[in-house]
């Protein structure tokens, strides 16, 4: 399954993925104004991928899961971890419906790579999950903390971004500075199945949902990134500078 280009705003819940939710895709949305949050990934456990979207909702995350791999998003909402020992749901082979074992959710076994975080407590919920994370490249701004175990973010405490949002008529423009140093200052990997590995509890690796092998070489606009060393976030500016970019329609 694959949830994209999508611009969710004003509800309850933006997009809500209860279990079985393994080898799914949800890619380059736009989500604010959510009343509860931005996305609920409740009881799976991997892999599944969430990219290149703009989650700037008061809560952008509920993770109730495991094996969840975010890549180059936006995020200007919480991040609430939970785990979930009382129930245990189903986990398959690659691809397949087919139930390979039922478990419940410890926690962790996540990656976060190349994503900016804008407030709030960023990734620091981390510190404390269960089962071992992998994280790099993230880029930290006005409070949002890195966890631990990641080596040498990008963290700017008193960089306010002035992150504004203004809608046009049917569209929605987006205000952001952006710094041309997040660029270069610190090494960000290509997203690529390799780099994602395999989920801890299927055993299985990151693919897109028709099994192609996962290659991030695009942004938020279809733009070629830097293969060798992509610029953190939605989007592929490595000028940086003040910018104000219409995101929808896309």
């Amino acid at each position: 399954t694959e949830i994209s280009e999508n611009r969710i705003y004003r509800t309850i819940r933006g997009i809500w993925l209860d279990w079985m939710n393994q080898g799914s895709r949800v890619t380059r949305n736009v989500l604010y104004e959510n009343i509860g949050e931005d996305l609920f990934v409740e009881v799976n456990h991997g892999p599944f991928l969430v990219d290149h979207n703009l989650m700037l909702s008061e809560t952008a995350l509920l993770n109730m899961s495991e094996g969840g791999a975010y890549a180059h998003n936006l995020i200007a909402g919480r991040i609430v971890l939970r785990s979930e020992s009382s129930r245990e749901t189903p986990y398959h082979p690659a691809h397949s419906t087919e139930v390979a074992g039922l478990i419940n959710i410890q926690g962790g076994d996540d990656r976060f790579y190349n994503n900016i975080f804008v407030g709030h407590d960023g990734l620091a919920g981390y510190d404390d999950v269960a089962t071992p994370t992998f994280m790099a490249g993230n880029v930290f701004l006005m409070g949002a903390a890195p966890p631990k175990r990641e080596v040498a973010p990008i963290v700017l405490p008193d960089f306010d971004p002035k992150l504004d949002l203004k809608s046009a008529g049917p569209s929605l423009n987006l205000q952001f500075i952006f710094d041309k140093a997040w660029g270069t200052a610190n090494e960000h990997p290509l997203v690529t199945t390799e780099l994602l590995g395999r989920a801890k509890i299927p055993g299985v690796p990151y693919e897109l949902p028709d099994g192609a092998p996962i290659r991030l070489d695009t942004d938020y606009f279809g733009n070629p990134r830097d293969a060798e060393n992509p610029y953190p976030g939605p989007f592929e500016l490595p000028g940086g500078g003040e910018q104000a970019l219409t995101i929808w329609p896309r």
